[in-house]
């Protein structure tokens, strides 16, 4: 019988399949070289973030550092991105 805990899995990796979709979509319009810098914070911050879950280990303060600084990393990134899109917006609105 399937339980709560396996539904709720099923349904986090379904989420986060679609949001990598999603962010790989929008990255494929932008020029490679700023999509290619975006993609590897994103991927930094996402890897810092979830290293705790991958290896999790008693380290005291170190784990809410990494957290935070995964989550700060993977936000720039993002932030870059939808920077990027306003301008991409706005010339398109421009010419």
């Amino acid at each position: 019988m399937i339980g709560t805990a396996e539904i709720l899995l099923g349904v986090f990796i379904i989420v986060i399949a679609y949001v990598a979709y999603t962010l790989i979509k929008q990255l494929r319009s932008l020029e490679s070289s700023q999509a290619r810098r975006i993609l590897d914070l994103m991927v930094i911050g996402a890897v810092l973030y979830l290293l705790d879950f991958i290896m999790p280990q008693e380290r005291g303060g170190q784990r809410i550092i990494l957290r935070t600084a995964g989550l700060l990393i993977f936000l720039y990134g993002y932030g870059i991105l939808l920077l990027e899109k306003f301008r991409e917006g706005r010339r398109e609105v421009k010419s």
